[in-house]
């Protein structure tokens, strides 16, 4: 299979494959799982720690599909799942072509996501992405410090009652704290949002650090990891404002 520019079974365009890590047990637990990368984001978080993902032109550095797909038919008897993450995947109009390709060779799919695409993420079946993970950047008010851009906070509530609907157990939120992006103070306004778009519905919510490292602004790359304390007590916030947020 070359990197090919149309699907010969609908016409449509595949989107582009960046990299591919082969094996991982940390993505798609309890699976055994290979991630594979598409190039191209619409946000611009300025502590985003995958910069080469973001701005086009990819050639130079683009993995061919032929050997994506190659690799994933040669391991189906010891994979189990594919992670699709970015950049963001539903960046591509046709991502779901990608979708069926992988799908079709018996895999189970984790697609993970920011969230900005409802529409394109509503054209995904339960069946055939088997876990979702929303990345959430912050209390909607503040989006744009951690996003790098305005983000419509509709369009982020879309997408969160899609998990709430269509995968209720099979679906998390995450939330990447950046100390001087992220506030204590905001935590009530992001509890209220989260809580209002997902309801009672099973979808779990995670907190995690920033690590720091290389990053898309440069005035950024000094900016430190939290505390085991400063978790601890985003969690905790989260916890009294009805989130039942769990440390990762």
């Amino acid at each position: 299979m070359a990197q090919r520019s149309k699907k010969p079974h609908d016409g449509q365009v595949l989107p582009p494959t960046f990299g591919l890590i082969k094996t991982t047990l940390l993505d798609f637990p309890p699976l055994v799982a290979a991630v594979v990368f598409t190039p191209g984001c619409n946000l611009r978080c300025p502590w985003c720690q995958n910069p080469g993902l973001v701005h086009a032109p990819w050639e130079q550095t683009l993995v061919s599909h032929q050997e994506i797909f190659a690799f994933l038919a040669k391991r189906k008897e010891v994979l189990e799942g594919v992670v699709l993450t970015g950049g963001e995947p539903l960046f591509h109009p046709h991502f779901e072509t990608l979708v069926h390709d992988i799908r079709a060779l018996g895999y189970r799919l984790k697609l993970d996501t920011n969230g900005t695409f409802p529409q394109r993420l509503e054209r995904l079946e339960p069946v055939q992405i088997d876990y979702v993970a929303l990345d959430i950047k912050n209390a909607p008010s503040r989006y744009a410090v951690s996003a790098g851009l305005p983000v419509d906070s509709g369009v982020l509530a879309s997408s969160l009652k899609l998990l709430a609907e269509r995968w209720p157990g099979r679906s998390e939120v995450r939330l990447t704290w950046v100390p001087g992006l992220n506030r204590l103070e905001d935590l009530g306004e992001l509890a209220d949002f989260v809580r209002d778009a997902i309801g009672e519905a099973r979808v779990a919510f995670w907190v995690q650090g920033y690590r720091p490292g290389a990053v898309l602004d440069p005035s950024h790359a000094g900016s430190r990891a939290p505390t085991e304390a400063e978790l601890e007590a985003v969690v905790a916030g989260l916890a009294e404002r009805g989130v039942m947020a769990k440390l990762r």
